[in-house]
C-alpha cells in the first residue's frame, strides 16, 4: 500500500496517518488486525486484535520501515539519525525467519549441544558470530593449503579456494592422482585415502613420518596441518657422489 510521510520534527510524531495491517510479523511476535496510531522517533504504538502495544522503530523490517515512512525513498530520516547497526541489521535479517522455526532450532539445540552449552539461547547476534568464524577458520585452512601446495613444489591455483575440488591440488603435492577424490567419499575407503595421503604430503614436504601420523590423528591433525603450512621448506638431501672404479683406477 502506498503511504505518504508527513512533515517531521525530532521528538514528535512522524505522521498523525493511520495505517492498517492484516498481520505483522515482529521478531517472534505475530499481531493481527494491526492499526498504527502513532508513529515517533524511536518507537510506534499499534493497536491490535489481542490489545495494543509499543514496537522499537530498531526492531521493524526494512520493508515496514518503508511503509511507515522511515525509509531513504519517502525522505524521512533514520530512526536512529544515524546508520543502522550491526545488532540492527542482524536482528532484522532474523526476523525473516518464521518463529516456529527459530523455536524448532533452539530444541534441536539443547537437546543435542553438549552440557555446558546446551543452556546457550541461539539469538541472532551468536549465530552471526559463528558464521563470521566459520567463514575465517575456512579462510585460514584454504590459505594453509595453498602454502603446502606451494612449498611442495605444486602451486595451487584457484582450486584451492573452492570447497571439496581443493583437493585436486593437495592430492597433486603429495604426489598422488586426483581420481583420490572419489576415495574421500566412500566409507572406510575415506579413512585409508586419508591416511595414505598424510604420509605422502608429509613426505612431499620432506617432513617426518612422525607428521603425518599426527596429522592423520583428530586431535593433533589441526596442529599439524599448521606445521605443515607454515614451518619452513627442507633444506635438500646432499647428494653424495660415488666414484666408480674401473680396471685404470684400481
Amino acid at each position: 500500500m502506498g503511504l505518504a510521510a508527513g512533515m517531521m520534527r525530532p521528538g514528535l510524531s512522524l505522521a498523525t496517518t493511520e495505517e492498517t495491517f492484516d498481520v505483522l510479523e515482529i521478531g517472534t511476535h505475530t499481531y493481527k488486525n494491526v492499526t498504527v496510531t502513532t508513529k515517533a522517533k524511536n518507537q510506534i504504538f499499534i493497536m491490535h486484535s489481542a490489545g495494543m502495544s509499543t514496537l522499537k522503530v530498531s526492531d521493524l523490517p526494512p520493508e515496514l520501515l518503508a511503509q511507515l515512512g522511515y525509509g531513504a525513498a519517502s525522505g524521512a530520516p533514520k530512526a536512529n539519525g544515524s546508520h543502522p547497526t550491526l545488532s540492527t541489521f542482524t536482528k532484522q535479517t532474523f526476523t525473516k525467519i518464521k518463529a516456529p522455526q527459530m523455536k524448532d532450532l533452539q530444541k534441536q539445540w539443547h537437546a543435542s549441544a553438549p552440557a555446558g552449552l546446551a543452556t546457550v539461547d541461539l539469538t541472532p547476534n551468536l549465530l552471526l558470530a559463528a558464521g563470521v568464524a566459520l567463514v575465517l577458520l575456512y579462510l585460514l585452512m584454504c590459505y594453509c593449503s595453498m602454502l603446502i601446495c606451494r612449498k611442495s613444489g605444486h602451486p595451487p591455483g584457484a582450486l584451492v579456494w573452492i570447497p571439496v575440488l581443493q583437493m585436486i591440488p593437495l592430492l597433486r603435492a603429495a604426489q598422488m592422482s586426483p581420481a583420490w577424490i572419489l576415495a574421500f567419499f566412500v566409507p572406510v575407503l575415506n579413512v585409508v585415502a586419508q591416511i595414505i595421503w598424510s604420509f605422502s604430503i608429509s613426505k612431499a614436504r620432506g617432513k617426518s613420518a612422525w607428521v603425518g601420523f599426527f596429522l592423520v590423528l583428530p586431535i593433533t591433525s589441526f596442529i599439524a596441518y599448521l606445521y605443515l603450512a607454515l614451518s619452513d621448506q627442507a633444506p635438500p638431501k646432499e647428494e653424495r657422489a660415488v666414484d666408480m672404479m674401473t680396471l685404470e683406477t684400481a
